[in-house]
């Protein structure tokens, strides 16, 4: 007798214009590039306990394209209208896995950006029908927000609050799964897709500008604007490694 084919939950977390910058990095550059400076437990524990790309390549790096062609596994110019970023609509011909996955009994859903098939309020997914965000959708304005809070109640405790966003996002779509089916989760939020809160990696993060020095892609003028521009999306990195150790925290408590 067979023995039926495993269906493993899945989540996929996505994030935009997340470059080459995590402490598991380290051990392939020089002790001058920036991954020096900080530290994603939570990346690295994927990397290590699975798969680190040195050398990726992507056909479109930005945006819709780049998302259509995830979801469909095709090239993002043989997904026609589906890679324009506004009034896309999707050919409903080409498959794309989370359907693929919802038509094989998983339940399917996500939490902040996605590209939906189809016009967007009536998508067969993305729009309201597979999007969990009881809690709100500030996380992907990390910086932002939580610069503003921390007016009121500090920065650590403004970070606990979108962490817990994080959590209860994804414990409502959780709730959301009938019993006997596995789990398909797109957790995308765009902290690393400008814009961000100026002088916020120092300030959120304790990532001075200055130590960046000498440190910057060959491509970026390495004066103090744009030191500090980068410390501040750097500062988006350690947000979004954040918010995906409590996701991981999550699995492991649901085993």
């Amino acid at each position: 007798m067979s023995t039926p084919p495993r269906r493993p939950n899945i989540l996929f977390a996505f994030a935009d214009d997340w470059g080459r910058y995590a402490s598991a990095y380290r051990q392939f550059e020089g002790a001058n590039s920036l991954n020096q400076l900080i530290e994603t437990p939570n990346f690295d524990r994927v990397a290590r306990e699975g798969v680190i790309f040195q050398n990726a390549f992507v056909p479109a790096p930005t945006c819709t394209p780049c998302r259509s062609s995830i979801l469909s596994g095709q090239y993002f110019w043989q997904t026609g209208l589906g890679a324009i970023l506004h009034g896309a609509v999707w050919d409903e011909t080409i498959p794309t896995y989370p359907l693929e996955l919802e038509k094989n009994g998983y339940h399917i859903g996500y939490t902040y950006k996605v590209w939906s098939p189809g016009k967007t309020h009536n998508a067969p997914y993305g729009a309201d029908r597979t999007r969990y965000e009881p809690a709100g959708t500030h996380y992907r304005h990390f910086s932002h927000w939580v610069t503003e809070r921390a007016k009121e109640v500090g920065v650590e405790a403004a970070k606990q609050e979108l962490y817990a966003e994080t959590r209860q996002n994804f414990d409502a779509f959780l709730a959301a799964r009938p019993a006997d089916k596995p789990f398909c989760y797109w957790w995308g939020p765009t902290n690393t897709h400008r814009t961000w809160e100026q002088g916020s990696g120092k300030a959120l993060w304790g990532l001075e500008p200055d130590d960046l020095e000498g440190r910057l892609p060959a491509f970026l003028p390495d004066v103090p604007d744009v030191r500090e521009d980068v410390a501040d999306y750097l500062g988006e990195c350690l947000a979004l490694d954040a918010g995906f150790g409590v996701l991981l925290a999550r699995l492991e408590e649901i085993g």
